[in-house]
């Protein structure tokens, strides 16, 4: 079974999209799963997310709501956006969620996106994770301790140290896709017939990039 990494952070509509994706093969491959604060990543780089370029964040939503509308996706603007996911994102850590980590994830996820309620409300997500059988008032008693802060940070460094630059993004040992629409790349990758010219590919790295 080969093993992926999955970053994400709920804010991002195409995290949820790409979910949609490993919710349908989580028997298929070992998935790890690592929360990463998108806002921290983009800013690491120096670069603006797509949502704070109007024309850009209109033709997302709208690239969006195809992708999903063909894929027979359910997705719905959560209540409030965007919204603060950091109590998300810290309950839905390995280090908090534990065995429950994937279950943590996709009801979060659903709600969100899939039903448009509203997920940056800590007091909501400690509820709807009740109902499935999560003590959602632990992993929320629990956002705010050292290590759990600590658990946060450690899987942006561990982002960037993989050079990863936004979400969703899946690693496959050193080899990263970024985007749902990647998604049929990886699965040619996974199924070892990667159509990558890595010689072209290779003439590309050694071309001089001027910033005009």
């Amino acid at each position: 079974m080969k093993d992926i990494e999955f970053y994400f952070d709920f804010l991002s509509p195409y995290s949820y999209l790409a979910w949609n994706w490993v919710r349908q093969n989580i028997d298929k491959y070992n998935f790890s799963f690592y929360p990463v604060p998108m806002a921290s990543l983009i800013r690491s780089y120096e670069t603006k997310g797509p949502a704070e370029i109007e024309p850009k964040r209109n033709y997302l939503f709208k690239h969006c709501l195809r992708y999903a509308e063909l894929k027979n996706i359910p997705f719905y603007p959560p209540h409030q956006l965007p919204f603060n996911s950091l109590y998300a994102l810290r309950m839905a850590l390995m280090e908090n969620s534990g065995d429950d980590q994937f279950k943590v994830i996709d009801t979060i996820f659903m709600n969100g996106w899939g039903k448009g309620r509203d997920i940056g409300d800590e007091k909501f997500l400690a509820q709807i994770l009740l109902q499935e059988g999560i003590d959602g008032n632990k992993l929320l008693d629990n956002v705010g301790t050292k290590e759990i802060r600590i658990a946060l940070k450690f899987n942006l460094s561990r982002a960037l140290g993989k050079n990863i630059f936004g979400v969703p993004t899946f690693m496959i040992g050193d080899e990263l896709f970024w985007g749902n629409d990647s998604i049929d790349h990886l699965k040619l990758y996974l199924a070892e017939m990667d159509p990558l010219d890595k010689h072209k590919y290779e003439i590309f790295l050694e071309k001089e990039f001027t910033i005009f």
